[in-house]
């Protein structure tokens, strides 16, 4: 009985230790929800965007061509507060917030499971007029 109690045991942490060797990746700036909120669409314009956020991960330019907010979104699956079709003449700036972990085999990168949470942000920005269309706010991480 003694043996079987010593060699769950021996296993168990033999197996917790080749399995918890995790590397964590973040990438991007934390978004603060609080300034969510204060988005305002129709008044907020890029300058107030880019005192509450900093510079984007990456701005998508619509360019001359209307499209619908549902091929911008497919990006970084956000939905968007209004479901109107993007306006001709549009950068969306996005914003992401990542933390990666992958469990690994000894720190070798094998036998691993890779878990992902983030937090997306994207804005309409009309260019013309540098006033915000719309947003889309996804939160996984707390």
């Amino acid at each position: 009985m003694r043996k079987i109690f010593l060699l769950t045991s021996l296993t168990t942490i033999l197996a917790s230790f080749l399995f918890s060797c995790a590397e964590t990746y973040i990438k991007g700036n934390r978004i603060d929800e609080a300034m969510v909120k204060k988005i305002e669409v129709g008044k907020a314009n890029r300058s107030d965007v880019l005192k509450m956020f900093g510079a984007p991960d990456r701005i998508i330019d619509t360019g001359v061509v209307a499209t619908s907010k549902g091929a911008v979104v497919g990006f970084v699956n956000v939905a968007p507060k209004q479901e109107s079709p993007v306006g001709k003449n549009q950068e969306v700036y996005i914003y992401e917030y990542v933390i990666r972990k992958v469990g690994t085999l000894f720190g070798t990168g094998f036998g691993g499971e890779v878990r992902e949470k983030k937090n997306s942000l994207m804005i309409w920005i009309d260019k013309d007029t540098e006033i915000v269309q719309d947003y889309g706010y996804k939160k996984e991480i707390e």
